[in-house]
């Protein structure tokens, strides 16, 4: 099952010090505004539902994705380690009302 970013809500969360989006379920990069960044979470054999790193597209242990108005990694590196940098603020924002609360520019939903 996929999310809407437009319609549903998501889970306000601060990963390396900035603000971004968490979803438990895979957010279609397809959806993904034009200028903002979206990531998986990967979790590891052990503990797949954990985020330990996060990648551009995780292909097993999917622990959540991550909608970000920044960078949050290289463009060529594979992966960027999570460790104790991913804290989740208890809210549960739209994307609309991320941007209001951010005070950044609301992508439109797109006409398909």
């Amino acid at each position: 099952m996929q999310i809407n970013i437009y319609k549903d809500k998501m889970l306000g969360a601060r990963l390396f010090g900035a603000s971004v989006l968490y979803s438990a379920a895979p957010i279609p990069r397809e959806d993904v505004p034009q200028g903002w960044y979206c990531y998986d979470l990967r979790g590891t054999a052990r503990h797949p539902d954990e985020p330990h790193a996060l990648v551009d597209l995780a292909e097993e242990n999917h622990a959540g994705s991550i909608l970000s108005c920044l960078p949050l990694k290289k463009g060529g590196s594979q992966f960027r380690l999570i460790k104790d940098m991913f804290q989740m603020t208890g809210t549960n924002p739209s994307l609309a009302e991320f941007c209001a609360e951010e005070k950044i520019r609301c992508p439109e939903t797109p006409v398909r």
